[in-house]
């Protein structure tokens, strides 16, 4: 999967012609904060609703604008996550595609890449989470892959946020498995620290063990 396959179908656009009134009038219609602005079939820029609002002459086209010049964008051949990187960097609502002579494609929006993450990253699957805390030279995705192999659970997605300050990585692992003590009591045998653990059958009992309670203490 590329980032053209995300694009959002018949999403509006801007011209030098649109005054900032009416970018306005469409961000708030689409619930965006941005629009791109195209010009025979080219990206010229991504016209964000601060610079609109702070804008003396919003009545004016937008070819008078003197902000026109912030263009974000993303190849039609990158993968999502180089997309979500650029959404993330410049906390963007919408983000322009384009091919490599710059004809604009369309935008992927944030609710996509957002669907995205969520269809590919094992969120929807059943199972748990474990998060574990090493040193960055200790990181081995073999050994990890290994240890859970040895329990009988599988991976189902595993990413990796690195604390260059403290020299840590934070190693978050989906598992397809809702037990998950005996595979915490072997990270934990082979010195790895699992700093949080979540699971969907812990969480279903937790909920049902209140409810019993509530309800033992209505009856009282």
């Amino acid at each position: 999967m590329d980032s053209k396959s995300l694009i959002s179908s018949q999403f509006p656009v801007l011209s030098l012609e649109d005054s900032g009134e009416k970018a306005l009038r469409l961000m708030n219609e689409y619930h965006v904060a941005h629009l791109p602005l195209i010009q025979v079939g080219n990206y010229l820029a991504l016209i964000s609703e601060n610079d609109l609002l702070n804008w003396d002459t919003p009545e004016k086209p937008l070819s008078l604008a003197e902000f026109v010049t912030f263009r974000p964008a993303i190849f039609e051949g990158a993968h999502p996550y180089e997309a979500v990187k650029l959404a993330k960097e410049f906390n963007l609502s919408v983000l322009p595609v384009v091919d490599k002579e710059n004809h604009y494609s369309g935008v992927i929006t944030v609710n996509g890449l957002f669907s995205y993450l969520t269809d590919n990253n094992a969120i929807k699957s059943n199972g748990s989470i474990l998060v574990l805390e090493m040193e960055q030279r200790n990181y081995s995705l073999s050994e990890i892959a290994r240890i859970c192999e040895s329990n009988a659970i599988s991976i189902l997605s595993l990413s990796v946020q690195n604390n260059d300050e403290a020299g840590l990585l934070l190693v978050t692992i989906k598992v397809n498995s809702n037990d998950i003590q005996a595979l915490v009591s072997t990270f934990e045998r082979y010195n790895y620290s699992v700093v949080e653990m979540f699971s969907t059958e812990f969480t279903k009992l937790d909920i049902q063990d209140n409810y019993d309670m509530l309800m033992h203490y209505i009856n009282i």
